[in-house]
């Protein structure tokens, strides 16, 4: 039978497509073209084996992927107006409307965002909890693990205001998130005549990104599939990325057994990435134990050579990635927009975010805040802002709360209209407790506690400089205590971040002011995300899940960032083996795998040693060195010179570059640690560097010249490595 609307399906796609029915799990590997097999199998089951769009349910993940799928089929001419396409969100909510009533639930019942449902669990802690100290987080931490696991799982204290929270979401005729899934499938379970009905209306079930189901949903998906059989499935364990929201990646393996006479196809034939990195691709990932072996091959070119760099610092790794995108911009005709640096954690993004900003470029950062706009980053901040600008009521309100003190929102509230009726300051209004004769004397109390706290900041900003004030701070607020748990991991990278900036503002600017460096934070949030249209993509990999990028940049491939320093089993090392490995495959021509020997974190900088899937890459793309340099390719840390290995001659700040040069044809000196002779420099002295142009000394002190360029403005440089010449 001729089947002209499957003709562009590869024999693998064809295959699953076409497949008998019953049900069906489809292995789909990285831009194998999962979509496309899932909306023809849809249209394969209409026009050749007459099934009624009614009866057809597809779910995705996303509301984009459920509207593109939508959009598909409509041009298909298969009726999908009458089929069911969209989340599980969505049709767990479908189906609570129609029969919530059944669990006491109107059909009009709300559905909460975390918006609403942050606000609602304040209010209801100052209801049931007034003499506690209310986190958010920890609270919304309880109703996860109350519903994840039973009240038995929580102390009489927390189970209390669990069992509060339920009746509080019942009483308001709402569900959070969660409770969509959770109600649908106690729906389906205690109402045999609500699960007959249901299953019988949707006798085909398609769902994609079977990879990031959670027990729930899979439990739900299937009750409805378990009368008919016809569920056809499509997902990769290779790139199950989300245990932390819940995602079981043992659903892969249990749908199997849950489905004896399932019909498996594999998906191998890529058509997103190059020959060379696919080559890597398949090598970090063939490291992982349990997943559904596959490897994956395209007909696309053999492409450029996957490049590898160790960078000395964190900053010298931005410079290097920068000039590569200035670099490929010119060489390769590519659009900022084509290149993507995605990272384990986003504390990582400051030192690239302040790279675009030293070169005008345009760049947004993906799931997640800006590093300036961050919580704890605003959190500690406000103490500087309140220490330059005592006025600052905002900075006041901030700071008094960060720490939790036991100051609540009311009496701040207060002591800020009184400063106001007073014309004073807030930090001012409480330096004399006669002020505050209105309030109760626990919070005068604390309130003297705190003006003398700020009062000892301040005497300490005037009389350290600003990089030793701020580490006396943070000691002081005791911050890295406070971010010690392992869940606060990434709040302590950004807080070593956060002093790593002060440490290089202060190196950059030797007579800097706590003032000039709230103006230069401040002013590097200037360009708004989303107004540049070809920007650079500043990523963690979770948030580019499902993306594709011309050129792609994996940063920070060091060990306890990434892999993570918070995966101890054997699963976790695996998941952060599948994030890498979708790092690796969101890559479309160009790929540059990048770490530092030197890092700023925990407080101190230190060595750093190479991720064991920087390694992998290194021994599939340079096999001799690598076994040179490792014995084996999992072996030992690796040759000292690595750093030299892309043959670039290396300045104080980062690596010499050509725009529009190619790398390869760049010289390195024959010893990678011989010093060249050192160029004597003085203050007012006209100098040329190879690639900053012409430039004036401004000062030289123990090695380091500062030098300011037409081109690219004030640079501090190593005098006997940087590529300079003395203008006569």
């Amino acid at each position: 039978m001729s089947k002209p609307y499957l003709s562009h399906l590869n024999d693998q796609q064809f295959q699953a497509v076409t497949a008998p029915l019953g049900p069906v799990l489809v292995l789909a590997g990285a831009g194998s073209g999962k979509t496309r097999v899932l909306t023809n199998r849809i249209e394969y089951l209409i026009k050749e084996h007459g099934v009624s769009p009614y009866e057809i349910l597809a779910i995705t993940f996303t509301n984009k992927a459920a509207n593109e799928m939508k959009e598909r089929l409509l041009a298909s001419d298969c009726n999908a107006e009458q089929m069911r396409i969209s989340t599980i969100h969505s049709f767990c909510a479908f189906m609570l409307r129609l029969e919530g009533e059944k669990l006491g639930y109107k059909s009009n019942f709300s559905i909460y965002d975390e918006g609403d449902k942050a606000s609602f669990v304040k209010k209801l802690a100052k209801k049931v909890r007034p003499n506690q100290d209310n986190d958010l987080s920890e609270l919304l931490d309880i109703i996860s693990i109350g519903k994840e696991k039973g009240m038995h799982a929580l102390t009489d204290s927390d189970a209390e205001f669990y069992r509060n929270y339920v009746k509080g979401m019942k009483d308001n005729n709402a569900m959070d998130f969660d409770d969509l899934l959770v109600n649908a499938h106690k729906l389906l379970s205690l109402h045999q005549d609500v699960l007959e009905n249901f299953s019988n209306r949707y006798k085909y079930v398609c769902i994609d990104e079977f990879q990031d189901t959670n027990t729930t949903q899979y439990e739900i998906f299937k009750m409805l599939s378990s009368r008919h059989q016809n569920v056809f499935v499509v997902g990769d364990d290779d790139q199950s990325i989300y245990s932390w929201r819940g995602a079981n990646v043992g659903n892969m393996f249990q749908f199997e057994q849950d489905f004896p006479n399932t019909k498996v196809f594999y998906l191998e034939q890529n058509y997103r990435c190059t020959k060379k990195i696919l080559e890597v691709a398949n090598k970090i990932i063939s490291r992982n134990i349990k997943r559904h072996e596959k490897k994956l091959f395209t007909e696309n070119k053999d492409g450029e050579k996957v490049q590898t760099f160790s960078a000395f610092n964190e900053q010298d790794e931005a410079h290097y990635v920068i000039q590569q995108i200035i670099s490929l911009k010119y060489t390769d005709n590519l659009n900022y927009k084509d290149c993507a640096i995605l990272m384990r954690v986003n504390a990582l993004t400051r030192n690239f975010e302040q790279e675009c900003n030293r070169y005008a470029i345009p760049y947004r950062v993906v799931g997640g805040f800006k590093f300036f706009e961050r919580k704890e980053i605003k959190d500690v901040l406000s103490y500087l802002k309140l220490i330059s600008n005592h006025y600052d009521n905002e900075a006041f309100a901030r700071a008094i709360a960060f720490p939790k003190r036991g100051i609540g929102q009311t009496t701040v509230d207060k002591v800020i209209a009184l400063s106001q009726e007073y014309g004073v300051s807030a930090i001012q209004l409480i330096a004399d407790e006669r002020n505050l004769e209105s309030l109760g004397a626990s919070s005068r109390k604390k309130l003297a506690e705190f003006s003398k706290l700020y009062q000892e900041l301040k005497d300490l900003s005037q009389n350290n400089n600003l990089s030793d004030f701020f580490h006396l701070l943070l000691d002081i607020l005791d911050v890295r205590t406070i971010f010690s748990t392992i869940d606060e991991e990434d709040r302590l990278l950004n807080i070593d971040e956060l002093e790593q900036s002060v440490i290089d503002f202060c190196h950059e600017n030797s007579s800097a002011t706590l003032s000039d460096y709230l103006q230069t934070s401040a002013l590097s949030q200037e360009r708004e995300e989303g107004k540049e249209k070809d920007a650079i993509t500043i990523s963690t990999i979770h948030g580019v899940k499902g993306l594709e990028f011309k050129a792609v940049f994996v940063v920070g491939l060091e060990d306890g960032l990434f892999p993570s320093s918070r995966a101890f089993s054997l699963n976790e090392i695996q998941e952060e083996r599948r994030l890498m490995y979708v790092a690796v495959t969101r890559a479309k021509q160009r790929l540059f795998l990048t770490h530092a020997k030197s890092r700023f974190c925990y407080g101190m900088r230190g060595e750093t040693k190479q991720s064991s899937f920087f390694k992998d890459a290194y021994s599939i793309i340079h096999p001799t060195a690598a076994n040179r340099a490792y014995g084996t390719p999992t072996g030992g840390y690796g040759a000292q010179n690595y750093a030299y290995k892309q043959n670039f001659e290396r300045d104080d700040y980062g690596v010499k570059y050509g725009y529009g040069a190619n790398p390869s044809s760049f010289s390195r000196p024959s010893q990678p640690t011989q010093q060249k002779a050192t160029v004597s420099l003085s203050a007012g002295q006209r100098v040329r560097h190879a690639t900053f142009g012409e430039g004036m000394v401004l000062m030289v002190s123990g090695g380091i010249a500062e030098v300011v360029f037409a081109s690219v403005g004030k640079k501090k440089l190593n005098v006997q490595f940087a590529p300079l010449t003395k203008i006569e």
